[in-house]
C-alpha cells in the first residue's frame, strides 16, 4: 500500500484514533523501511498532541526496536507518565504489525527566564549543501552525504 504524502505538512498530521493514540503514515523510500527520522517526528508530533499550549520540547530520546515498513501506517501510542508544573513527561510507542518499531521519551517544560547558553557549536570545516551531490529518498527528502574520513560520519538531510 501507498500514501499520498507529498509534503512536510502531511507527513506530520496525525490521525486521531481515541485518547492519546495517533496514526501517521509516510512515503516509499527506495530501501523499503520506514525512514527513522520520520518515526521519531511523528512521535514527537504525537506526544505533543498531548501537553498543553505553552509548553516546549525540552528533551528527548528514543530507541529503535526494529525496522518499520513503509507501506504500513505506523500507530503512535502515548502515555502521560508525568504533568508537573513546569515539566510534562510522555512516552511514546511505535507500533506496526510486527510490534513495537520505536521507543520515544520526551520531555515538555513552560519557558522561563535563563541563560541563553549554547553547548555545541556547528563545525566550520564542512562544505555547504550546494557544493555536494544529492541523493533524492522521496520527493521532500534529499540527502547529501559529506565525504569523510574513519569512523566520523556527516550528511546534510
Amino acid at each position: 500500500m501507498t500514501f499520498e504524502v507529498n509534503d512536510f505538512k502531511s507527513l506530520m498530521t496525525l490521525e486521531s484514533h481515541g485518547p492519546d493514540v495517533f496514526v501517521g503514515v509516510g512515503p516509499v523510500y527506495p530501501w523499503g523501511r520506514v525512514y527513522g527520522g520520520q518515526v521519531v517526528a511523528q512521535a514527537l508530533r504525537a506526544a505533543y498532541l498531548t501537553v498543553p499550549e505553552g509548553h516546549f520540547v525540552h528533551s528527548l530520546h528514543s530507541y529503535f526496536i526494529r525496522g518499520g515498513d513503509c507501506r504500513e501506517p505506523i500507530r503512535y501510542e502515548v502515555d502521560r507518565i508525568r504533568n508537573g508544573r513546569s515539566f510534562l513527561t510522555r512516552r511514546v510507542v511505535a507500533r506496526q504489525a510486527v510490534g513495537p518499531i520505536l521507543n520515544l521519551s520526551a520531555s515538555f517544560q513552560i519557558r522561563e527566564e535563563q541563560a541563553n547558553v549554547q553547548e555545541f557549536e556547528m563545525p566550520t570545516d564542512l562544505p555547504a549543501p550546494e557544493e555536494l551531490e544529492g541523493e533524492n529518498w522521496s520527493q521532500m527528502q534529499e540527502r547529501r552525504t559529506i565525504p569523510t574520513q574513519g569512523a566520523r560520519a556527516a550528511a546534510w538531510v
